[in-house]
């Protein structure tokens, strides 16, 4: 009996659809700063060969420990849902594991598992890399100053939170904003005013009814509709003051780059919430992505 129901639950647990709101909702999102990229949707874009390079160019230590583990991200990665909040790292990992060789690698660098949770020290004596199934194609990960730090993930914490259909999604509380010390150029004033806000999110996903277009959405909660009104304000006033300056420099907004797509935003306000919209090129998700914001 006892053996019958163990296989209940695991057959339950195996069976259950890890979709990207899911997988955000086994993290402890109070507060932090919350990530998910569609690792599978770049894949199929191409994307993901173009923002990672060559295999050949990759690092040779990575390779070893790709090999090692039997996890490559361009073919085995399908989704990540990541969570920072109080100096911690927390994520949600779908994707195709070899558990028992992550297990293995675990234990060679003088880490144990003990009832299906994996610890090991990090590349930091004060940090700790601990980790289990939630299924079999979902990693709970986690990276803080605690031995166990994992068990702050578990299935469907977190219930209020949805992601949408997005490529990449960044949501974060108000406070997050007055903490970006080195924004992408043209910025600035964008993001200044989203210290007030309560949660602010912003995401990459297809333009509605254009095909292959994309663009890049944000939804802001704020304290009133007086509030939703004044940030949308500021924001139009920053497009319309950005557009003014390019035109002074005889400069022509690039598409491909930043500052085509902030002159092109569109505001919104819905009672306390602003939303806005960019239209944006193939080459901007690049940039993003990588890293390499113009």
């Amino acid at each position: 009996m006892c053996a019958g129901a163990v296989g209940v639950l695991e057959l339950r647990r195996n069976s259950q659809r890890y979709d990207a709101t899911r997988l955000m909702q086994a993290l402890p999102v109070n507060g932090a700063v919350k990530l998910y990229l569609d690792v599978g949707q770049l894949r199929a874009s191409g994307l993901l060969d173009e923002i990672a390079g060559k295999e050949a160019a990759e690092d040779a230590d990575y390779r070893s420990f790709s090999e090692e583990i039997g996890f490559d991200y361009r073919t085995d990665l399908d989704a990540v849902a990541a969570a920072f909040v109080n100096g911690g790292f927390y994520a949600a990992v779908k994707g195709h594991f070899d558990w028992k060789r992550l297990n293995d690698y675990v234990r060679s660098q003088a880490g144990r598992c003990l009832n299906g949770i994996c610890a090991m020290v990090g590349s930091q004596p004060d940090r700790m890399i601990s980790f289990y199934p939630l299924n079999s194609e979902v990693m709970a990960l986690a990276v803080s100053d605690q031995p166990q730090g994992v068990v702050m993930i578990s299935a469907g914490q977190s219930k209020a939170i949805t992601v949408p259909p997005a490529v990449l999604w960044i949501s974060a509380p108000g406070s997050a904003f007055r903490k970006i010390s080195d924004p992408p150029t043209g910025t600035r004033s964008f993001l200044t005013p989203l210290a007030d806000a309560q949660e602010a999110s912003f995401s990459i996903q297809a333009a509605p009814g254009s095909g292959d277009a994309l663009q890049i959405r944000m939804e802001v909660g704020c304290a009133s509709p007086r509030a939703a009104s004044d940030l949308a304000g500021d924001l139009t006033h920053s497009t319309e003051e950005l557009r003014r300056m390019l035109t002074r420099e005889n400069l022509t907004p690039n598409k491909s780059n930043l500052s085509g797509v902030l002159v092109s935003g569109r505001f919104e306000v819905h009672e306390s919430k602003v939303t806005g919209t960019w239209p944006m090129d193939r080459g901007v998700i690049q940039a993003l992505v990588s890293g390499q914001v113009k």
